[in-house]
């Protein structure tokens, strides 16, 4: 899966199997709901509804059948890493906390990822180059990268 370690496999297939209390191979509504109910009681959270449970389902049952089998639970845990790295990512780049990234943030950006990829301080990129970057990551074209602009950049970049 390359996103997640081996031993991290192995504790989500641990887990996974502690769910699917009928060892049918997916965990169905009842399953789902009773592992919830089990981690939301420990954490002192609410009980999740029914329809955050159907809403769960919906998001990680990529077959569409109603069940989530091991398969679409570890690419879904893999996304949520993804998705929490690029997170992270985007704050420590957005360090005028704006909420986008605007030119002199994307300038930054590119300097560090270069100097990374050949472990050597190096000049920053041009104004034009930065614009060029800008223009071809700006999908919305405001001018700068807002959450989901930046993850559709930097998640293949994670993934490799």
């Amino acid at each position: 899966m390359g996103v997640l370690s081996d031993d991290a496999i192995k504790f989500l297939t641990e887990k996974f199997n502690e769910a699917d209390t009928d060892k049918s191979g997916s965990i169905d509504h009842s399953e789902l709901e009773a592992a919830l109910a089990k981690i939301a009681e420990k954490e002192g959270f609410e009980k999740p509804t029914k329809q955050e449970i159907d809403d769960r389902i919906a998001a990680i049952d990529t077959s569409g059948d109603g069940r989530i089998d091991l398969k679409e639970f570890l690419e879904f845990v893999a996304f949520v890493k993804i998705m929490m790295i690029v997170g992270i990512m985007f704050k420590e780049v957005d360090t005028d906390g704006s909420g986008a990234i605007d030119a002199k943030e994307l300038k930054a950006l590119i300097t560090t990822i270069s100097e990374s990829e050949v472990g050597e301080k190096l000049d920053p990129p041009k104004d034009e180059e930065v614009a060029e970057y800008l223009k071809a990551l700006d999908a919305s074209g405001d001018g700068t990268i807002d959450f989901k602009e930046f993850a559709y950049f930097m998640v293949p970049m994670i993934i490799k």
